[in-house]
Formats: structure tokens, sequence, C-alpha cells
């Protein structure tokens, strides 16, 4: 018996040293596609109130503004694009924005800036797109455009207004930073003539998809193989989340009531107060713009973005004429293209002037806004 015990003890030992500690796996989300409850608008209403202001605004009803500290903030401008199951798809760097930028729609006001119209349709993302060789454009779906269940979006009717734009040049579109390389309002503004409109959002199953893009020219134009994420539920509000090769996102099913309301809204005058005391902010360090210095460093970014993207477009205009002057045997032709080229190249130059010129007319008066501010403040402290 007391062999036994001790056979025992010595294989225990032996067993116990072999035995390797696996930790739990991570807690991912649930593949199932009914791990959510149906939520209410009163859910929607609450969630973000914590984010920003609820707001009557005719004829829309009830709309949301965030209280975003950005410089120039824009919907669909802080976060990046992947390719997932549902086309291009927006990954948000907000808490909050597995919601107003994947339900309802964005418009703008005068009196109150961005607002989000809320809406009970899940998409990879409420965005058209604009596209030419050098550049690549994207816009929030305005609300006033109505979008069938039945065969999608294929055709814009009603035309997004131009400061809705905005515009990277290709090599940066699948940057995961790409609030760094957003061109200023003044370049987008011109970019708008320049390219060619993709509104393609298609209906399959009762599911959006946006494919405006074409992947397989971002991959051509970038000379990159985009790598497909698969969409997995996330479960529960918070950020969106990649990981290795998914995506998870909370995307519940929302129910549309026309007697939910929020339960905080306040007046159109106060947000107005709001957007004209508020300090400039400097984009991507979420870091208020102070001072002038601190300002000087942001426009010098734009400034230099400008500037890359007037050089960036004419060196390509000039690797065209050698290609096209390549193809061609006579010297005729070879001066006809050269000319048509040269005046392409004035053209650019002559818009670049242009854009550089209203965008310091603006930088002029933000500096302005920041001196009025730094002053208030002394006055006050006094």
């Amino acid at each position: 018996m007391k062999k036994i015990l001790i056979i025992s003890f010595i294989l225990c030992a032996i067993i116990s040293g072999c035995v390797v500690y696996l930790p739990p796996p991570e807690r991912g989300p649930s593949s199932s596609p009914g791990i959510y409850s149906e939520y209410g608008l009163d859910f929607i209403y609450d969630y973000l109130s914590d984010y920003g202001f609820w707001v009557y605004q005719p004829p829309y009803g009830y709309v949301w503004v965030p209280e975003v500290r950005l410089f120039r903030w824009r919907p669909y401008s802080y976060g990046y694009w992947v390719w997932t199951d549902y086309g291009w798809t927006w990954i948000s760097r907000f808490d909050w924005g597995w919601v107003p930028f994947h339900y309802g729609r964005w418009g703008w006001s005068r009196e109150i800036g961005w607002f989000w119209v809320p809406g009970d349709v899940w998409a990879p993302a409420w965005v058209v797109w604009r596209y030419s060789r050098y550049y690549v454009g994207w816009a929030p779906l305005p609300p006033s455009v109505r979008m069938d269940m039945v065969i999608g979006l294929t055709s814009l009717r009603v035309p997004v207004p131009t400061e809705y734009w905005i515009f990277v040049e290709v090599n940066y579109f699948l940057d995961s930073r790409l609030y760094r390389y957003l061109l200023p309002v003044e370049r987008s503004l011109t970019l708008v003539r320049k390219t060619s409109l993709k509104a393609r959002l298609e209906v399959r199953h009762q599911k959006i998809y946006n494919l405006g893009l074409e992947k397989r020219w971002i991959e051509q134009a970038t000379r990159r193989t985009i790598r497909k994420y698969e969409l997995t539920p996330q479960a529960s509000p918070g950020a969106t989340r990649v990981r290795l090769n998914r995506v998870e996102i909370f995307q519940p099913k929302i129910k549309s009531s026309p007697t939910a309301r929020p339960k905080k809204v306040i007046e159109k005058t106060k947000i107005k107060e709001k957007i004209n005391q508020s300090e400039i902010i400097s984009s991507g360090e979420q870091k208020a713009v102070t001072n002038p210095r601190e300002l000087q460093r942001v426009h010098e970014q734009e400034l230099k973005l400008l500037e890359r993207s007037h050089r960036f477009e004419v060196e390509a205009l000039k690797r065209e004429l050698e290609v096209k002057k390549a193809r061609v045997q006579s010297a005729q032709e070879k001066k006809k293209i050269e000319e048509s080229y040269r005046q392409k190249i004035q053209e650019v130059s002559r818009e670049h002037k242009k854009e550089k010129k209203k965008l310091k007319e603006r930088q002029a008066e933000e500096k302005k806004k920041v001196i009025r501010s730094k002053v208030k403040k002394k006055k006050i402290r006094r």
C-alpha cells in the first residue's frame, strides 16, 4: 500500500510538471445574429446626450449636434476606411461612432453646424464618392436624399452640397491616420469640379452595401492589396475595434417611434452661442488652440498639404505627358501633346494660386478669433 502511494505521488508530480497554463480566451462578440435585443429611439436619445446636444430642427424633428473638440471637424473625417463584407466601412475613432456614422444621415445648418438625423437602417457608411486618377473624395448622404430599400441608391437626383466633400490624395486613402492627410476645404471645393461622382448603395436581403468606390481601382492606384475584414457584432456600445481580419462593431436593430423624444432639448440660440464661443481645436491632437503659436503650427500643416497637393498633381501630369509622347512618332503630334499638357499644368497652377489666397484669408480670420479669445479670458481673470 505504501509503494502504491509513493508511485501515485511521483506520477502526480510528473503530470503536474507537464501541465501548461492557458489563460482564458479573450471574450469576443458572439457571431450569432441574434445577440441583440431591439433598441428603441429612447435608448439612442439617452446614449448620445452624453456626447452632444439635442435640438428641434424642422423638417427633420429632433436632431443631434455632437460636442466635438476637433479643428474644423466634419462627419467621416476622424477615422479610416476598411473593406468588409458590406463594402467600404467607416471605422470611427469616437466611442459614440457606432451610431451616427452607420444609422441616419448628416446635415449642415448655418445656425447649428453639423447635425445628425436619427435613422433605423444600418449601413457600413452613409456616404457617396468622387474620384479621379489622383484623388478620392467622400461626402455624407444628406437627409433629403431618399433611399429605396428595394433597389438602393444608384443615382443622385439631389446634389450633395459642395461643402460636404472631403478629399485626400489617393495614395493616402487607406491610411489609418487619415485625418493627417485631409486636404483643406479650399482645395476640396476645386476638386469637386474635377472628379467623377459615384453614388452606389446597394440593398441585398434588406441590408445596405457601400460599393460606390471600386476596390480593384483603389488597389491599382495605391499598388496595395486590400484586406477584406469580416464584420462581427460587438456585445455592447462603444468604440469599433479592428482585430486581425475582423471588425467588431455594435449594430443593434433600432425601432423607430413617433412618440419618442430626447429627455433634454436645448434651444438653437444656445448651440449657436457654444459654437461662437468655442476655441479653435487642433485636428488629431484633441487639444485646444489657445494661442497664436499653436494655431500657427496648424496653419502651417494646412499650407503644407495644399502645396504638396499642387506638386503631386503637376508631377503626375508631367509623367502622363512623357508616356503619351513616347507613344507617338510624329514631331507635330508630340508638339500638340506638349501644348495640351502645358495648358493643363498652367490651369492647375492658377487654381492653386486662388486656393492659397482663400486659405490665407480664412487663416487670418482664425488668428483674430484666437487673439480675441485670449484677450477676453484676461479680462475675465481681472
